[in-house]
């Protein structure tokens, strides 16, 4: 039997637009490479679009199962959320689309109950992050830096990696336990990862850092209602005395009091330096452009981050309303910054066209001065050369020609003498704008 008997053909016109329900319907009843030649695009790029819609796909073997009549399940289609894509047509970029300003939901308490969550789970930002961490280089203070930038927005030590991801991950489950999404910033509008400063005490005066600690190319992001909230979670450090000691520096205070007497009296130098202090950091930001908000809980050496993370969870709720007002407030200020730069390109476009009617009269005016002196130049030769013509026929024959001759030299070396084409060719001031 044929696939052309075996599957019906796609309900949507070929190319679109096809909205996200149509999309979802057309997956579970076709093939995708059906589907994808049925819109003359690729089957890669067609899983991309379910992607940027959030339409889940059958898995690998299910049209076999079906057809062995072995049940397959097919998961309902999930609310959109934020930077869910609604309508797809062949030709549209899966990029940046306009938005209106994030709306917060009504204020709520979260029972501790709604928060209770299942240890062994993972969330899928955190999935293959460890492994993907653990292969990166280290640099200064032990920081790794790993080679992809697609990651949860993790900055720690190898020592605080694994305890870092568990703590990200209950996190990020509780936070979806409270009803809001956490993932890697989506692309439908431009949302900024916050820089910060990973010092426990950070300095009055901040300080450059080379090799700069690794950052991800998108921010993870929990999304309250359709605000949108940033999370860093990073390793603290502090600055210590320091000695040199076999090629690296050492903190005072870890070398033992023995070594350090027998160090007093050879040659090594002490210093301050930063080293990690393995406690952990969850800093939540504001990631709209122009709205500052941040928001910093700190591990001590008394307290863990991991009994404050119901505390956690609400106080991130009760900020989506601070930072709805921040945004709007932010995107008034820029409204108002366009309309002031637009009424001073405005002005200036004015003055230009000021300039250029001012310019081009002058020149107007100095190219016509010069056509009536080319006018009055022309009368003088002219009468001269009348003036010559009446005084030679009184001239002896022999003269006479050789005064005709010069005469015929003359006007040729003059060449034409029409003053009518001379204004004929000058530009009035219109003609130059």
């Amino acid at each position: 039997m044929s696939s052309e008997e075996v599957f019906p053909q796609p309900s949507s016109s070929p190319g679109g637009p096809i909205s996200r329900e149509e999309m979802y319907a057309e997956v579970w009843r076709l093939p995708m490479t059906k589907i994808a030649d049925h819109h003359r695009v690729s089957s890669s790029f067609l899983a991309r679009v379910c992607t940027r819609m959030n339409v889940p796909r059958p898995q690998r073997g299910h049209w076999v199962k079906l057809e062995n009549g072995k049940p397959s399940p097919q998961p309902p289609l999930p609310e959109a959320g934020p930077g869910d894509l609604q309508v797809w047509r062949r030709g549209d970029t899966l990029g940046a689309v306009s938005l209106p300003v994030p709306k917060a939901p009504a204020p709520r308490k979260i029972r501790p109950e709604q928060l209770r969550i299942s240890r062994s789970r993972q969330h899928p930002v955190v999935v293959g992050a460890y492994e993907v961490f653990g292969q990166g280089r280290v640099i200064d203070q032990g920081f790794l830096k790993p080679g992809k930038q697609r990651l949860v927005d993790v900055v720690v030590t190898k020592p605080q990696l694994e305890p870092a991801l568990k703590l990200a991950n209950q996190l990020f489950l509780k936070l979806e336990a409270a009803g809001h999404r956490v993932m890697f910033a989506p692309s439908d509008r431009t949302y900024a990862r916050a820089s910060f400063d990973e010092h426990e005490h950070p300095p009055k005066k901040p300080r450059h850092r080379h090799p700069a600690l690794w950052s991800p190319s998108k921010p993870t992001v929990v999304f309250v209602g359709t605000v949108a909230i940033g999370l860093t979670l990073f390793e603290m450090t502090e600055e210590l005395e320091a000695r040199y000691i076999d090629g690296e520096y050492i903190p005072t205070s870890k070398i033992p009091s023995q070594q350090l007497r027998r160090l007093s009296s050879s040659w090594n130098w002490s210093t301050r330096m930063d080293f990690a202090t393995g406690r952990l950091c969850i800093r939540a930001f504001c990631p709209y452009p122009g709205a500052d908000w941040a928001q910093s809980w700190k591990e001590t050496k008394q307290s863990s981050l991991r009994g404050q993370l119901d505390d956690i969870v609400q106080q991130l709720t009760d900020a989506a309303p601070v930072i709805v007002r921040l945004v709007e407030e932010a995107e008034e200020q820029a409204r108002i910054r366009q309309q002031e730069w637009k009424e001073q390109m405005r002005r200036l476009e004015e003055r230009e066209r000021i300039r250029r009617q001012s310019e081009a009269r002058d020149q107007a005016r100095s190219d016509l001065l010069a056509v009536i002196k080319q006018w009055d130049d022309i009368k003088r030769i002219q009468a001269f050369f009348s003036d010559v013509e009446s005084s030679v026929s009184d001239l002896p024959e022999a003269v006479r020609c050789i005064a005709m001759d010069k005469l015929a030299q003359a006007r040729e070396l003059v060449g034409e003498l029409d003053a009518l084409k001379a204004l004929l060719e000058w530009r009035g001031p219109r003609d130059r704008l």
